[in-house]
């Protein structure tokens, strides 16, 4: 996809403002809880014609453009829009189509589970290598100024949450009258 496509949205009229997105789909005058829209112009929903576009107003009228970070070389920054082309793991190239697990969101698009659980592994492999060579004992772990995890000795923040209650003892004679 060009990174300058721009494609004429003819449905919708310049003058209307209100868009928002769910997925690719495009929704112009949204109802709110089955009212309609405040301006009462009717509810549109539009997908784009093709995937990596979404609608995007431009001196005064609404045109389908790239939303794709990597057609547009804009990697790096989120984006849920892309293009078919770059559906795919941005480790192995596994296309979106292929996957059979829920894959994880990245700033390069996504990672799939078994790219993930391979840079799991690594993490985890690192950090335990780390600890073993560092001899660690259980003293280690008493008392220190920060909190380390005993199985890898790794750093991380902690967040104490405090529940006060309370019990109540009558002293002296209890009064019932």
């Amino acid at each position: 996809m060009d990174k300058h496509t721009k494609i004429l949205i003819a449905e919708i009229p310049g003058e209307w403002t209100d868009r928002t997105r769910s997925g690719h789909t495009n929704i112009w005058n949204g109802k709110n809880h089955d009212r309609p829209h405040r301006n009462g112009l009717p509810e549109v929903k539009l997908e784009p014609p093709e995937k990596g576009l979404y609608a995007e107003r431009i001196d005064g009228a609404w045109y389908w453009v790239s939303g794709c970070n990597k057609c547009n070389g804009t990697t790096g920054k989120w984006s849920y829009i892309v293009c078919d082309k770059h559906n795919a793991c941005h480790y192995c190239g596994t296309h979106r189509s292929k996957l059979t697990e829920t894959p994880w969101g990245h700033s390069e698009g996504f990672t799939c589970k078994p790219c993930q659980d391979r840079i799991d592994a690594a993490t985890k492999a690192k950090a335990l290598a780390k600890f073993a060579e560092a001899e660690f004992d259980a003293s280690d772990f008493e008392y220190p100024d920060e909190c380390k995890c005993p199985h890898c000795a790794t750093s991380f923040e902690l967040t104490l949450n405090y529940e006060v209650t309370y019990s109540t003892a009558v002293i002296g004679e209890r009064v019932t009258a």
